[in-house]
């Protein structure tokens, strides 16, 4: 055999060799074949290594001690600085990385990488950043194409859901314990405010009869963008006691979104609108064809506060804040005695290690000025 061809089958064994390994990587994380089956059909994790259920119940084996995290969903990203994890995080959507307070709680944060556009992951851009654990939205995981990149890296990844307030606390609480340590406690203490918040919602809506419940419709980033039923926008404002009026109607869903129409809006003609954009507030108080709306009219358009993150947004962690504004924004005298800067200053303060001066405060409440300008992540 001469020289040239020894070459060829050397490089052929190679080949073959490399999609081996890549094979069996595959196999490792796009499912659970690398965990030990015990005998009475329990799985465990490796020696350095730990079990972790995701949001959609995939057993995946994780990382005891993860230490460069890509979160490629902006609630993971968001909830990585506040529970004390930021200096893990290695990648975030570029809407994480605009606001203010998390840059504040983890000033380095603007050095991340953003391997992904949209919903498209950059699998060669990801890898350089050299991960050991991925967390990424539901949505691209529901993505065949997503899923495929995925399952041929080679590093576990969890998925992150949350259609409701209890899904997002499950969220929190899988984020927490995979990174484990202060993560988890931190992840714990804003569940349990999270839980409290809610248990006080419930017992104050008591108090609301049927016929004082505000039909409230809510825009997301623009007007017609909007809640359907199965949604955590319908779920939070349903715990205050309103109605959002959108989820009992006939929407349109595209790309993982509800849409409205025009003329359904002006048949609801809602008592109140709440939009997540200062410019949307704007363009419905001043543009012509929305001047019909009673809302418009009573002057009852109001811009949800943004924070940390965009209250009660889809992928917001402060969704109790969301619940503790629109109660005392709507319902003044059942909410009578909650103190919403209080209740914000000192979550900060005693959670997030974040004192925060009146200016700031104000800044939050107005929803413009924390935040800049939506990146054009629909979840933001």
């Amino acid at each position: 055999m001469n020289t040239s061809k020894r070459s060829k089958i050397w490089r052929l064994m190679c080949i073959i060799l490399v999609i081996s390994i890549i094979s069996s990587l595959t196999a490792c994380y796009g499912n659970t074949s690398r965990l030990t089956e015990k005998p009475n059909g329990s799985v465990v994790a490796r020696e350095g290594y730990k079990l972790t259920t995701d949001c959609i119940g995939r057993k995946v084996e994780v990382p005891a001690s993860p230490k460069r995290i890509a979160a490629l969903d902006s609630f993971a990203g968001e909830a990585m600085v506040m529970i004390g994890a930021g200096d893990k995080m290695i990648a975030a959507p570029n809407g994480v990385k605009t606001d203010l307070l998390l840059q504040r709680i983890y000033p380095n944060m603007q050095k991340v990488g953003v391997p992904m556009a949209g919903a498209a992951i950059n699998g060669e851009s990801l890898m350089a950043l050299q991960p050991d654990l991925i967390f990424i939205k539901e949505a691209m995981y529901s993505t065949e194409g997503e899923r495929a990149k995925l399952d041929k890296l080679g590093v576990p990844y969890l998925v992150v859901g949350y259609d409701s307030m209890e899904e997002q606390i499950n969220a929190l609480h899988m984020i927490g314990e995979s990174i484990g340590s202060i993560a988890a406690e931190k992840a714990a203490a804003i569940n349990q405010y999270y839980r409290k918040v809610i248990a006080q919602a419930k017992e104050i809506q008591k108090q609301i009869s049927e016929k004082d419940r505000f039909r409230v419709y809510h825009a997301i980033n623009e007007i017609v963008r909007t809640d359907g039923a199965k949604t955590l926008g319908n779920d939070w404002i349903s715990s205050v006691g309103a109605i959002d009026i959108s989820a009992g109607g006939q929407l349109k869903f595209y790309e993982n979104d509800y849409f409205a129409s025009m003329e359904q809006i002006y048949q609801w003609d809602p008592d109140i609108i709440i939009c997540n954009e200062a410019d949307t507030v704007v363009y419905l108080m001043e543009d012509s064809k929305w001047q019909g709306l009673r809302a418009v009219k009573e002057h009852r358009v109001y811009n949800i506060p943004v924070g940390a993150t965009r209250w009660g947004q889809r992928g917001s962690l402060e969704t109790f804040f969301a619940i503790l504004w629109l109660g005392t924004t709507i319902y003044p005298e059942q909410y009578k005695d909650v103190d919403l800067k209080k209740e914000v200053l000192d979550f900060y303060n005693n959670i997030l290690g974040l004192k925060i001066d009146d200016h700031t405060y104000e800044l939050i409440l107005s929803g413009n000025g924390i935040r800049n300008k939506s990146s054009g992540e629909k979840e933001k």
